[in-house]
């Protein structure tokens, strides 16, 4: 196991494989250290859930440990990015919670953001299609850019006209 020498005993480092990761709710795979997450509900135009966004903040938090991926490219499968948060099982129930229900979906939706921007591996976003809501998190990718044709997307103000220009967006 290698450690990191603290001139008394050694620590071990805690450096993991994410190459073999499987996603429960969106697609991923690895090949030459590139990490490609694909959400993957083509069928809804790839909205989150309360799952995938726990799964996507966990797998984000993972990064930093992660000794073999090197770049993630974030996308949407079929023809959109992501419509935002799924109407039935988010927007539905969402309706239905106090004020400390809300307060905690929006912990973990902020938490997911965070480990994002946390993310020591650079994160580009291949936007195609639908980008709304949720899907408009992007920028807190490193870099996005049009997958095939840009991206119908609201709201218009959170996509400068520079970002499609391979300029790094919104991470500070």
């Amino acid at each position: 196991m290698r450690g990191l020498s603290d001139g008394n005993q050694s620590l071990p480092l805690t450096r993991k494989s994410l190459a073999g990761y499987e996603g429960r709710h969106f697609k991923s795979q690895a090949k030459d250290r590139i990490a490609l997450i694909t959400l993957n509900r083509p069928y809804r135009k790839n909205p989150l859930t309360f799952d995938s966004y726990a799964e996507l903040r966990e797998l984000f938090r993972s990064m930093s440990e992660a000794d073999d991926i090197n770049v993630i490219i974030l996308t949407g499968a079929g023809e959109n990015f992501c419509s935002g948060d799924d109407v039935h099982e988010i927007i539905g129930p969402l309706t239905k919670l106090d004020m400390p229900g809300l307060l905690a979906f929006t912990r973990m939706t902020g938490n997911a953001v965070k480990a994002m921007r946390a993310c020591p591996q650079p994160i580009i976003a291949a936007i195609d299609g639908v980008c709304v809501g949720a899907g408009v998190a992007a920028p807190t990718c490193d870099l996005a850019r049009p997958a095939a044709r840009p991206p119908f997307c609201l709201p218009a103000s959170a996509w400068p006209d520079a970002i499609w220009e391979h300029v790094p967006c919104c991470r500070a």
